[in-house]
């Protein structure tokens, strides 16, 4: 008999897909087998779908340490994550396309989508990823099925099913550097109607940085999720799955470390540097801060969900209502020193609270699989409520406000394709949407002479997006795809402490982002189905494209406006290949070219000068012109190589498979307006593991693993804040400065064991 293979990191199909036997005239032999997918709303092959995608299963991101969305940058190519201070204010990117903004009002480019249910706030999408089936990485506007907030595309989770057997899974992981988690799971049937699943994880980690202020690590967090799935099935016509999530998160994260400050100077507040840098040496190999309070990000996440699915012969129709509430607060360090400070006593600091309250109802009618026409077509409503509650304390820059935005958004749509002939399909898809949006900003501090006020406003917009194209099958298994999608990204209103009079937010909605993408692909299985070959060109244009910026008129403030005209394009690769019966390979590479077409009257970078672009407005203020930039975070070059290997080892009663993942990614500058002191160099991480399985049952399996293993440090982000030393003459050149840094979890090298159990 032969014993099933795991494959670990595709990144065509970045799934840990089993390899599965099969007879043929002569004899048995192992394929790849095949994954079906919902990324158009209705399952499939991944082969058969028309959109370039990874798709990354639970074991592939433990093979290279993850359990959050930020680890699928080492399996899919084209994506990044840029780390803000609490998770809130993390940003996706894809080809290069992300949105980074304080306000809650403006919605992300890259959508999550867990279990047919979209997430409200950016926050929602970085909890701890617990008892996952796969993750489809869906590269390119998906605005068509998934609406307003994909214009970069979507991140679609789906989580694990109940079953009609009884199945369990216990799970121990441990790390040297104080990492613990616990994991369970059971599944089973109630009847002969009714089955369930739950599932709990909880987390610990005290983090990779050691706050000098106080003597405790921080960076870490504390975690608790639990989900819990009812599947009623009274018929083979009819079948409902109640579903119910609760996550909690205590994390004393993120803060900088410094990469560089000029000793001997003070800071606006009047705290000399060599005070903030007592104990700390500066580079990037430091892993110490001081920060006075320790920073707060703490969450609470909970909702359900109710899926119906009612089978019409050649047709299902599907219902999804669900609602869901976010709580989040945080607390972060003002002056970047410790102690009292301007008569507070742990110095300046910010805190507030983010507030997420959502509600969606989606109905859809998805076609079968057979026949020349396959579509799916729905209706689709959602109302979503978002708060943001900000204090800055002290004399110094001081703030106090509220804020709150609303949306109702409606919209019907459909997609389907046809086979005018054996073997080619034409695409076609269209979306209507509106969008109602509205909020309320209350400003309490006296701030820059400005009185306190109250303002409000609302607006509404309607359009219509669509995709088109054709799809031809070249053998019975390689096909390729020429597609035209449309995207959108709703206008939106900026609800920041930058507000200094009434009428700015209401004057100034921000327009719709949007854009138009081509792209021309190829998927196949060779070899007799021992490898897969994915093959991607892009070119996408964004127009109005949302971004922080500065606005003159508004007195040099950072605003959420619409910069100019982004272009991103490039060619993705990705395979896989069963080299032997043992061995198995896989990869990805991605050249991806997302530059600034126009950005007029564009912010300068602190100590910019007008040799390096930077030149009075005639508004006032000064600007460059970024024209020709790259896009923040986005490398030019991004592969993975990796490798499966298992070893029988003879009589022994176990089996060892062994993982080796390497991903690199090119150079990139973390500031949007080019700051050479914001570049993070070229890195490569190398991950590797052994697992160790009963070969009787395969119910027992020990892995121990090392992240990271040649210890290369790199950063999440680099931000430039040299604003805030006195001794800079801005807008002329400076010669100080203070540049810091966010360590990601796996910054350094770290070891550990994982102990799974199974039934």
């Amino acid at each position: 008999m032969v014993r099933p293979m795991m494959c670990s990191a595709l990144a065509i199909l970045g799934l840990a897909t089993p390899v599965i036997a099969q007879e043929s005239a002569g004899g048995t032999e192992l394929v790849l087998q095949e994954i079906v997918v919902t990324a158009q709303k209705r399952q499939q092959s991944a082969q058969d779908v028309p959109v370039a995608m990874s798709v990354v299963g639970a074991d592939a991101l433990a093979n290279v340490g993850g359990s959050r969305l930020q680890d699928l940058t080492q399996l899919s190519p084209s994506l990044t994550v840029t780390q803000g201070g609490d998770q809130n204010n993390n940003s996706v990117i894809l080809r290069g396309i992300g949105t980074s903004a304080f306000s809650i009002g403006v919605e992300a480019a890259v959508l999550v989508v867990i279990d047919d249910v979209a997430t409200g706030l950016s926050g929602q999408g970085f909890n701890d990823l617990q008892d996952i089936e796969r993750i489809e990485v869906l590269r390119g506007p998906q605005s068509t099925l998934f609406g307003k907030s994909a214009s970069a595309g979507v991140i679609n989770i789906t989580t694990k099913a109940p079953t009609d057997h009884f199945s369990g899974t216990a799970e121990v992981m441990v790390t040297d550097d104080d990492e613990q988690r616990y994991s369970a799971g059971l599944s089973g049937p109630i009847s002969d109607e009714l089955s369930f699943r739950v599932s709990a994880a909880i987390g610990r980690y005290d983090g990779n940085i050691k706050n000098i202020a106080t003597g405790r690590m921080i960076n870490g967090r504390d975690s608790e999720n639990y989900r819990a799935k009812l599947l009623w099935q009274p018929s083979d016509r009819f079948d409902a799955t109640l579903s119910g999530y609760y996550s909690k998160t205590e994390a004393d994260c993120c803060d900088y470390v410094l990469l560089k400050k000029t000793p001997g100077v003070r800071t606006l507040f009047g705290v000399p540097t060599n005070a903030q840098l007592e104990g700390i040496t500066p580079g990037p190999d430091n892993f110490t801060a001081r920060v006075d309070p320790d920073p707060v990000s703490d969450a609470k996440d909970y909702g359900a969900s109710l899926k119906l699915n009612l089978y019409l012969d050649d047709h299902v129709l599907t219902n999804v209502t669900a609602r869901g509430h976010y709580f989040a607060n945080d607390l972060a360090d003002f002056d970047g020193t410790s102690g009292p400070l301007l008569g507070q006593p742990n110095g300046l600091t910010q805190f507030g609270f983010f507030r997420g309250d959502t509600f969606s109802n989606e109905l859809r009618l998805s076609s079968s699989t057979a026949g020349d026409l396959q579509y799916v077509t729905g209706l689709y409503y959602a109302d979503n409520t978002y708060t943001r509650r900000f204090t800055r304390t002290g004399p110094a820059q001081p703030g106090d406000w509220r804020g709150e935005t609303g949306s109702k958004a409606y919209a019907i749509f459909g997609q389907a394709d046809y086979a005018i002939v054996p073997g080619t399909k034409l695409i076609g898809g269209l979306r209507w949407s509106r969008e109602d949006i509205s909020f309320t900003y209350d400003r309490y501090n006296n701030s820059g002479g400005n009185p306190p006020f109250n303002t409000s406003g609302s607006s509404h917009d309607t359009v219509v997006t669509g995709k088109a194209g054709i799809q031809q099958d070249i053998t019975d298994d390689v096909m390729a795809f020429a597609t035209y999608a449309r995207g959108y990204k709703g206008q939106a209103f900026d609800l920041t402490s930058s507000f200094t009079t009434p009428t700015n937010p209401a004057r100034n909605p921000v327009r719709p982002e949007t854009s138009n993408s081509y792209e021309l692909g190829m998927k196949g299985s060779f070899l007799d189905r021992r490898a897969r070959l994915s093959l991607t060109g892009f070119l996408t244009d964004y127009n109005d494209f949302q971004a922080q910026s500065q606005v003159a008129e508004f007195g040099g403030s950072l605003f959420l406006a619409n910069v100019g005209k982004l272009r991103t394009k490039g060619v993705e690769a990705e395979g896989s290949w069963l080299a032997t019966d043992n061995l198995t390979l896989n990869g990805s590479i991605a050249y991806v070219d997302a530059v600034i077409r126009s950005f007029p009257n564009a912010e300068c970078y602190f100590g910019q000068t007008a040799a390096q672009g930077c030149t009075p407005r005639p508004t006032g203020g000064r600007a460059q012109d970024l024209a020709g930039h790259r896009l923040a975070n986005s490398p030019e070059w991004k592969f993975n190589v990796g490798a499966d290997l298992e070893l029988p080892l003879g009589d022994l009663p176990f089996t060892s498979t062994v993982n080796v993942n390497y991903a690199w990614q090119s150079d990139v500058n973390f500031d949007l307006r080019g700051n050479p002191n914001t570049v993070q160099d070229s890195y490569g991480i190398t991950n590797v593991s052994i697992a160790f399985e009963d070969k009787a049952e395969g119910r027992y399996r020990l892995t121990l693993f090392a992240r990271n293993l040649f210890d290369k440090h790199y950063f999440a982000s680099v931000n430039d804040l040299t604003n805030g030393l006195s001794a800079n003459p801005y807008p002329n050149p400076s010669a100080v400065i203070d540049l810091r840094g966010r360590r990601a979890r796996d910054a350094s090298r770290y070891l550990g064991g994982r102990f799974t159990v199974k039934y």
